[in-house]
């Protein structure tokens, strides 16, 4: 195709911020290996940046530099190919340069959960109308290209926004090569390190947003403590919540779930290695980023058959409905003492999860940019 220059605009000021950086990185870390081998790509980077961040807990603040501020200074940039990496910032397309635009699109979630299609017990939420979220997607058609990270997700676009499904790519992020199998001596190091108690059954639970359904999760593991005859403990990644925290106090869980946030990101697949199964009954994913990391690990999930994590899953397990605290309860039991299931998990999970890895997901994205 030439050379061509392209430019991924990170995520600026987003709630989710973090997990929009890994997604960037992840992204670059997939590319430049191949772009060291083959001239005609380059890729560069662009950050707008502010001294106001520094008091991104001003809502006020945030919002006049998403969608004042940032909007000018993306201005700066030339490339071939304008990537922008995350779609709460689709509004910046008019003041784009000249060049191909395109942009990933991860999830739905604010319209899905205003139009009552995500399952949540915060009824406030739905009822209010996502104003500059709905803006931004306004300019989805616009673009050259899009990028959605899920067929899941390809079906929300076209269903939702009436968007034709043929003119959006199915591109996954790619799940970091430190996400596998790790060697017993280092696990147990990292256990010690963080004092976690390797003779106990490990659950482990992620993320903050109220989709992630805690409350499932937690009720499930209080069935499991209460009725089976194993030692079990849950661990919670990620910083401790208000809403987190209140959980634990009303289902008197607080003796047996161990909070930890890792600053150090590497340490998260030691994590995944320690704890024999992740619990994401989860109500909508528009990919599912723990799942597959976890499986990579060879570490077996338990999980809901809503969003994206089907498609992530496969034929590794059978997704269950995440209001179904029975049902979540005896699958987690069953994972915790079917050594057959283990094994399958540990051997299978690896491999299937190839289908997300930095060579794949580059070549993806080299034809891509190459059809741009």
């Amino acid at each position: 195709m030439g050379h061509t220059s392209v430019c991924h605009y990170r995520c600026f000021a987003a709630d989710n911020r973090l997990s929009m950086d890994i997604y960037a990185d992840s992204l670059a870390n997939a590319l430049r290996p191949s772009i060291d081998g083959n001239h005609s790509l380059s890729l560069s980077e662009f950050i707008p940046k502010s001294r106001l961040e520094r008091y991104r807990e001003n809502r006020f603040i945030m919002r006049y530099l998403r969608y004042q501020r940032y909007s000018k200074l993306v201005k700066q940039q030339n490339a071939d190919i304008h990537h922008v990496l995350d779609h709460g910032y689709a509004h910046l397309l008019p003041n784009l340069n000249h060049g191909l635009k395109c942009i990933t699109v991860h999830d739905l979630i604010p319209m899905l959960m205003w139009k009552g299609l995500i399952e949540t017990d915060k009824v406030a939420a739905i009822n209010r109308k996502p104003w500059l979220n709905l803006m931004s997607l306004s300019y989805l058609k616009k673009y050259d290209g899009i990028v959605a990270v899920s067929q899941n997700t390809r079906r929300d676009l076209a269903q939702q926004l009436n968007i034709d499904a043929q003119n959006i790519t199915y591109i996954p992020p790619p799940i970091g090569e430190m996400f596998k199998p790790i060697a017993d001596a280092l696990v147990s190091q990292f256990a010690d390190k963080y004092s976690l108690d390797q003779s106990s059954k490990w659950l482990m639970v992620s993320g903050s947003e109220f989709y992630k359904n805690h409350r499932g999760s937690l009720l499930a593991f209080k069935r499991l403590i209460e009725n089976a005859d194993i030692k079990v403990r849950l661990i919670k990644t990620g910083r401790p919540t208000a809403d987190f925290n209140r959980l634990l106090k009303e289902l008197d869980l607080e003796a047996h779930v161990t909070q930890l946030f890792l600053d150090n990101f590497n340490e998260l697949p030691l994590l995944y290695n320690l704890v024999d199964c992740l619990l994401f009954p989860s109500w909508y994913e528009g990919f599912g980023m723990p799942v597959a990391e976890a499986l990579a690990c060879g570490t077996p999930v338990v999980t809901s058959n809503r969003g994206a994590i089907p498609e992530i899953v496969g034929s590794l397990t059978t997704g269950i409905d995440p209001n179904d605290i029975e049902a979540l309860a005896n699958a987690v039991l069953k994972t915790l003492t079917d050594a057959n299931m283990v094994d399958y998990i540990a051997t299978n999970g690896p491999n299937e999860m190839q289908r997300f890895s930095p060579k794949s997901v580059a070549r993806m994205l080299h034809v891509f940019y190459g059809e741009l």
